[in-house]
This record gives C-alpha cells, structure tokens and sequence, in this order.
C-alpha cells in the first residue's frame, strides 16, 4: 500500500496520535483530519533515510529492553519485510512471530556448533564460531538480558567474522537465552506491545480492511528505504527463485561465489548446500556476478538472462544484474498445491493404533500390514505439526524415540506403540529410559500413544516417577490425543493458531483431559 493510503486507512485517534508521535509537533493537539493531513504533510520525514537509519539502530541494537529489540526485529525483518505486499492482518503477524521463534529453538536443537562450521572442525569458520559463542556467554554471563553496549559489540564482531543473524539467534538459543531465557516464547501482548513501540518510531503502521480486521503494514515507500538500510534486496522466496535458474544452479558458480566471500568450500559439498548457503550468506546481486572483481555469470550470459525475462540487455554487468533482481524483486510468491498425504492416515489414527487389519485395507489406507506402524508414527508427527502446532526436530541414527519437540530449554518425548491388545509399560520402560538418559536435556515429558493401556501400566509409571521425579512418562491412547488435537485445532479455540502448551501434559499416568482445565 502506498503512504496516502495507509493514512488514509488508519483506524482509530489511539493509533493515529501514535504514528504522528514519530514526527507530527504538537499532535496531541489534532482532531482526526488534522492528524491525518499533517502525517501526509510531514511524509518526507517518515522516508528521510538517516532518520529511518537512527530509527531502526534504535529498535534493534540500542533499545534497552532485549525483549523489545528482539521482536522488534522479527516483526520488521523476519515477517513484514518478507511479504510481498509488507503486510499482515494482526493475528497473522503474531502467528508468525510465534512460529519463527519456534522454528529457532527447534533448530538449535538439531543444531552443533560443528553444524554452523559447515561439518568441519579444522575450519577457521569452526574457530570463528567458537570464538563467538565465547564472547556470547560472557555477554549474557551476570544478569539475563544483554547491554545495548554488549549488543553493538556482538554486531562488530558478527561483521568480522561473517557471522549472520541467523547463526546468532540458534547459538542463543543453544543457551537457552532465545528468544527469552528458558527458550520461552514471547506472547502474543508482548508482541502487542512491540507493534505500538515501532508505531510511535514511524517503523510500523496499522489500517483496518472492510471485513474490521486490523493490518500490520509498512507503506511501500517506508519499505524501499527500510530495506535499503539494511541491505535487504530480496524476499526469501524470490531469492530461491533467482537461485533456481539453471545457470546459477552450478556447483563451480556458488562454489566460486562462496569463495569470493571467504567461505570456505568443502569438495562434497551437494547443490542443495551450496545455494542454501548462498541464501544465507551472500546478497543477491553479489550471487550473480561482478566485473570488479570479475566472476560469476559472463556478459552474454547476463544478457541472454535478461530476454529470457523479457527485460533489456543493455547496459553493463552490473545494469543487467540490478534489472534480474529487480525483476525478482516484483514476483509474486508461487502457490503451493499439494496435499499431505498424512492427513488421511490421521483419519484412521484409532484403526492404525489398533492394528486394524480389516478396516484399515477396505479403506485402502494401507497395502502391507507392515505399514500400520509407519504410518502411526508419520500420522502423529502429523497431528503434533498441524494440530497441535509444534514442529517435531530431526533425530539423527535409527535409536531414538518415534518423535521429540521442544518444550522451551527441555524435550518432550513420545513413542507410538501399536498392538491389537494393551499396552503392557513394563515391557518397554526400559527402552524409553535410555532415550532419556542420552537426551541432551532434561525430558519432563514422554508420551507413550498406544490402542490401550493395562491397569499396572499406570502403576509402573509411578513408580519410575518416584526413582526419577524431574521425569513423567505419561500414557495417552491414540483417541484421546486424537481428541486433544481436534479439540486445540477447533474454530471455536481462538488460540488455535498457537502452539498447545506442552507442559499441561506433564502429569504422571494415565492422562486424564479432566486434569488440564480449560483450553479454549
């Protein structure tokens, strides 16, 4: 939206004297049409770009309240600024706040300092990272929040060190100090509160659709001037488009690429690694090509590129390299068609617990009696994902529990048994106590999904808890999480969209829904 129009669309006095705070004198003074005339009158101050530079310093590095530079981040870069039109209804935003954050603390859980070296501990990237990560616990070392002095000095040496912002946040997260200490999430009122503090910076408007819904948006002109400041050029789904083209596709091109930024570049290093490392590391217009110094893409090849695209070819190498990100810069994100397969063994979620041969072949939801357990376990990865909102972390080997998540700094665990009679713990409790004392972290949550339980079952789970209080094996029947997950994911839960709060499961036994109050 332009600037006009997001004025224009500005809901109420509240917001409007909140935006004209950033540059309107005397607005506390000014009726509606005031307000709005005189934001319009002052736009140039909005747009000014060393204005929008102190701003933006202020929000993310200087701020004294981590919680606030952290999220004023997420909100500005990580969300609205990788929209392609710079705009979210309310919810939306929060939703994917809450979802970035998780997706770091899920990752930094699959996540080794050796991982962020690229695989190699005889790299200098491994002492660089290491090194960092040094300077990162000191930082946070007396008190649970960091300085806006330590932040600027982490910012210089990230710069030193080609450390990105993203490499940052996952060796936070490893100290249990992203995005809060514990690796709680931010709420959605604290993300409230963020979104009025950009406000009155004149970083972030808001307008209200026809339908009474409130918008995030950033005007198109304030994003161009943002965007410029922080040297964003593409969206990240325009970037992975750009790498797609079949030049840039070359393993001696990302590999070359990577090497004029210092990287280095291990010699079984697949495609598929090279480009997600030119996405995360390298601008767009540095991953094309560069006549000073020279390397990349050729002239000819630039120019056969730009008519592909119907653009002109003229001009030098890097005219036509700006015209293809500029070009990329206008698509609109694709739209994915396609379903997942898992929602239809979720159906049959009971029927899989319970071996249930006959159904489960009429219904063609499986082939091979073989394949019931598979599929349990790959319909319950399903349930936690879309359901229950919460994005289950790769487990590497084969000896491991069937599923792990997140749960803030710790895990919770959980194991599908299906068998067409009871389920009998003091079989298989030793089994779960290995997985949990390999974890890494402490495993107040294991879930054991099975048809049915045998009555000593529960008493076995006592028991453990006795010898192990810091650990709950909990026993929950397929209908019964089946039933959870309905009942979180339902229209009528208006916290649908968030993650279910896995701690309310952390009660040794039989799981009884009458024990976890009221959800919605």
């Amino acid at each position: 939206m332009k600037f006009e129009d997001v004025v224009a669309g500005i809901p109420t006095l509240t917001d409007l004297r909140r935006i004209a705070g950033a540059h309107v004198v005397d607005h506390s003074q000014l009726a509606d049409d005031e307000l709005r005339a005189a934001i319009l009158k002052v736009k140039p101050q909005y747009l000014h770009r060393e204005t929008v530079n102190a701003n933006l310093d202020r929000a993310l590095y200087r701020e004294a309240r981590t919680d606030y530079r952290v999220l004023a981040r997420q909100i500005l870069v990580d969300v609205l600024l990788d929209q392609y039109d710079f705009a979210l209804p309310f919810a939306q935003t929060e939703e994917r706040v809450i979802g970035f954050e998780q997706s770091i603390v899920n990752r930094s859980n699959e996540t080794d300092l050796v991982d962020l070296a690229w695989g190699s501990t005889d790299s200098q990237r491994y002492k660089d990272i290491q090194l960092y990560n040094f300077v990162l616990v000191v930082a946070w070392d007396h008190e649970d929040t960091k300085s806006p002095d330590e932040v600027n000095l982490l910012r210089k040496l990230r710069t030193r060190l080609k450390i990105n912002e993203n490499d940052h946040r996952l060796l936070e997260a490893k100290l249990g100090k992203y995005p809060k200490p514990s690796n709680e999430l931010h709420t959605r009122g604290e993300i409230n509160h963020v979104r009025r503090y950009l406000q009155g910076l004149g970083l972030l408007f808001t307008v209200r659709q026809e339908n009474r819904v409130n918008v995030d948006v950033i005007p198109v002109e304030l994003a161009v001037v943002i965007r410029s400041v922080l040297g964003l050029e593409l969206r990240s789904d325009s970037y992975e488009e750009l790498l797609n083209y079949r030049l840039m596709r070359r393993k001696s091109h990302l590999a070359d690429v990577l090497g004029r930024m210092g990287m280095e570049v291990g010699r079984y290093e697949t495609m598929d690694v090279l480009s997600k490392r030119v996405r995360q590391y390298v601008p767009p217009s540095e991953s094309i090509a560069s006549n000073s110094p020279r390397y990349g893409l050729n002239s000819d090849q630039l120019a056969s590129w730009c008519r592909e695209l119907g653009l002109s070819a003229s001009g030098t190498i890097e005219d036509r390299v700006a015209k293809i990100i500029s070009h990329f810069d206008q698509l609109r994100p694709r739209v994915e068609d396609g379903a997942d397969e898992r929602a239809r063994w979720y159906e049959f979620y009971e029927e899989l617990a319970a071996r249930d041969y006959e159904m489960l072949r009429a219904q063609h939801v499986i082939e091979k009696d073989l394949e019931i357990e598979a599929k349990f376990e790959e319909a319950t990865q399903y349930l936690f994902a879309e359901k229950l909102n919460h994005t289950p972390l790769h487990q590497s080997g084969t000896n491991h529990p069937d599923g792990l998540l997140s749960l803030q700094s710790m895990y919770l665990m959980w194991d599908n048994k299906s068998k067409e009679e009871p389920v009998i713990l003091r079989e298989h409790i030793a089994q779960f106590d290995s997985y949990m004392n390999k974890a890494d972290k402490a495993v107040p949550v294991f879930l054991v999904v099975a048809p049915a339980f045998t009555q000593e079952s529960e008493t076995e789970a006592i028991r453990y808890h006795a010898k192990h209080y810091d650990r709950n094996i909990v026993l929950i029947t397929a209908k019964e999480l089946m039933s959870l997950a309905d009942e979180w994911s339902s229209e009528r839960n208006k916290k649908r969209e968030e993650p279910f709060p896995l701690g309310l499961l952390a009660a040794t036994g039989r799981y009884n829904r009458v024990r976890l109050g009221e959800l919605t």
